[in-house]
């Protein structure tokens, strides 16, 4: 699984960087979001509370309701004193996949997107080599402005973290989407 998120990733690099492809068919996008973490399983058996998600994705929009994206993630828990998982627990990575725009008005874009993660569990002393996850959301995409969106979203992330420890939790937050063309 580890070599099919690097290919994906090198396949895109060419249409990121090509001016034509830029300028041709395809949209390009960026979004960031905040919002926050709800451990479950194995996490939330450890001690694992609510945190804050951070994401970042750069999206390449093929069709009109089909759009591939790469982007960068950090999801941290808040742990008490009877936590077992360290101080500051955290999943962070990198994560791809496609989202697809359902039909819907043009004032509230309903969405769903499946992809891969890669991701470590880490805290401030120690941490887990990457291993490869899912990620399953769903949100809308409401105009504020010409090319310029309000994001509401939520999702669920589920990786190893070895040991027989799965990191798995839920994400709801907001974020600002912006088509570059």
């Amino acid at each position: 699984m580890r070599k099919i998120l690097v290919l994906f990733i090198f396949s895109m690099a060419p249409a990121l960087f090509s001016a034509q492809a830029l300028s041709a068919q395809m949209g390009v996008a960026g979004e960031g979001r905040v919002g926050i973490t709800l451990p479950t399983g194995d996490l939330s058996g450890e001690g694992a509370e609510a945190g804050l998600a951070l994401g970042a994705e750069l999206q390449l929009n093929f069709q009109r309701n089909l759009t591939a994206y790469v982007g960068l993630n950090r999801h941290s828990f808040s742990c008490d004193r009877d936590c077992d998982l360290g101080p500051n627990p955290r999943s962070t990575g990198l994560n791809a996949g496609l989202k697809y725009l359902f039909p819907s008005p043009p004032d509230a874009l309903i969405w769903g997107r499946g992809g891969i993660v890669a991701n470590q569990l880490s805290d401030d002393r120690s941490s887990t080599s990457r291993n490869i996850g899912f990620e399953l959301g769903g949100g809308i995409d409401m105009p504020i402005r010409p090319q310029l969106y309000l994001v509401p979203n939520l999702g669920f992330v589920s990786h190893s973290a070895g040991s027989g420890f799965t990191a798995s939790y839920f994400t709801f937050g907001v974020g600002l989407h912006y088509h570059f063309n």
